[in-house]
């Protein structure tokens, strides 16, 4: 019995420890900033940050299946808070990722393979509640299969997606000043013969923000009394 206990108190200080580990970080860019939990990459591995593009490099995200081991999935979801810096409003944002692959199969029926999918979806942090803006990850050629090993070698992969923040968002001025982008990657290697072998790995995903400049508050009383001015001729005219 007190081994036991031993074994459940051990259990609670490890994950009081691994909740301890799990730091928000902040990553000052260009013109945004990105919050993220540094424990939570998972697979991803360490995200690093150049201009207003977040990026990752893994080295451990990869699905394989060999001998008709049948269907392999590999996933890992990731979330950061983008805020953008003075000066300046978040207009949307563009994922680009790339591995390799190999897919060996004599007898390829379509169900036999290697796969790249997921979502890349924002949200606006002044509106956590509303739609969000989501598009999927797409490859940006088919992953085609290897039929002989006389050829074989891996064949570079490449997906992306993009994603502009929708009208409406940003509050009452219209200035979105953040977004939690969410960052979902599948894998999928299928081999359902012993004749074929099918591998897939990420090797890069990058997040790039892209921001425009807030206008100045002289250049919005320009906007308005322009506007005043189109509305006060056009009503002369209805009267003339």
């Amino acid at each position: 019995m007190m081994i036991r206990i031993k074994s459940i108190l051990g259990v609670a200080a490890f994950a009081v420890s691994a909740q301890a580990l799990a730091v928000p970080v902040t990553v000052v860019g260009s013109t945004v900033s990105f919050t993220f939990d540094s424990a939570l990459a998972g697979l991803f591995g360490a995200p690093a940050v150049n201009g207003d593009a977040l990026y990752f490099t893994p080295t451990s995200f990869k699905a394989q299946s060999s001998s008709g081991a049948g269907f392999v999935v590999t996933s890992q979801t990731f979330n950061v808070a983008v805020t953008a810096n003075a000066g300046y409003q978040i207009a949307g944002a563009t994922l680009t990722e790339s591995g390799d692959y190999f897919n060996i199969n004599t007898n390829f029926a379509g169900n036999e393979g290697v796969a790249v999918s997921g979502q890349f979806i924002l949200r606006d942090l002044e509106s956590p509640f509303a739609a969000p803006a989501t598009a999927g990850i797409v490859a940006s050629t088919p992953l085609t299969a290897t039929t002989s090993l006389a050829t074989f070698g891996t064949t570079t992969w490449a997906a992306g997606a993009s994603v502009n923040v929708p009208l409406g968002w940003g509050g009452q001025d219209g200035i979105v000043g953040g977004v939690n982008v969410t960052l979902q990657d599948i894998l999928i290697a299928s081999s359902l013969n012993a004749a074929s072998s099918a591998f897939i790995e990420k090797k890069f995903a990058g997040i790039e923000i892209v921001t425009t400049p807030v206008p100045e508050p002289a250049n919005y009383a320009m906007f308005l009394a322009g506007l005043g001015l189109l509305g006060y001729f056009a009503r002369r005219r209805a009267v003339a």
